[in-house]
């Protein structure tokens, strides 16, 4: 077993690599978007796409190298003023601290064209909340879906799993909140959405709130 102070060693180490990493990715994001990015062209953006599947018509910024325009979203979006008419953003706005998100979310307004939309989807907070005072009534096989440990023996573990997401998860929405936050940044025709399956993942729809806005 590694000895406490390595671990922290270790840890730290982490830290510093994926800060490099995050520096690496915003310089060839910037790059790129120099030489590469048009916006006389309609263009689609989705924002923290990680490594998955990249949705037709859309290009993508995240900490990753292999997107379109790599960046660290928490210094906000490499592209100029008014030059996107679509932003897509899924269980992605969660993984911000409060400060680094509003940041985000004025990027967002700041990057979209007139009349261009903001769609989002993040983890819904009143089902886990509803689930520690309403145990009996919890299905956990089918809100807690990711393995990170948690042994799910207490109801406080239902409210740990999408709060903490593993270290994962730095703030969290109901309804209420995320649309004012939204309404707060300067989008206008802010509301809830239905689940749309040509857009949305379908494992994620049982957790989910959707939402849309324009500027």
């Amino acid at each position: 077993m590694m000895h406490p102070y390595l671990r922290r060693i270790a840890s730290s180490c982490s830290v510093v690599r994926f800060e490099v990493k995050a520096l690496v990715c915003t310089m060839v994001g910037m790059v790129k978007t120099r030489l590469l990015f048009r916006r006389d062209r309609v263009n689609k953006l989705e924002i923290g796409v990680g490594n998955s599947k990249r949705k037709d018509g859309f290009i993508t910024t995240d900490i990753v190298l292999k997107t379109d325009y790599p960046y660290d979203l928490r210094g906000g979006l490499p592209f100029p003023s008014t030059s996107l008419d679509v932003i897509y953003a899924e269980h992605v706005l969660e993984h911000f601290e409060h400060g680094d998100l509003r940041l985000l979310l004025r990027e967002c307004y700041r990057t979209l064209k007139p009349r261009g939309t903001f769609s989002i989807v993040v983890p819904n907070a009143e089902i886990y909340l509803r689930a520690y005072s309403e145990p009996e009534h919890f299905d956990y096989k089918k809100y807690c879906t990711y393995d990170f440990g948690l042994t799910f023996r207490h109801k406080i573990d239902y409210v740990n799993y999408i709060f903490y997401m593993d270290g994962q998860h730095r703030y969290m929405f109901d309804r209420e909140n995320l649309l004012s936050i939204l309404r707060e940044t300067g989008f206008t025709d802010v509301r809830l959405r239905d689940f749309d399956p040509a857009l949305d993942q379908p494992e994620r729809k049982n957790e989910s709130i959707y939402a849309v806005c324009s500027k």
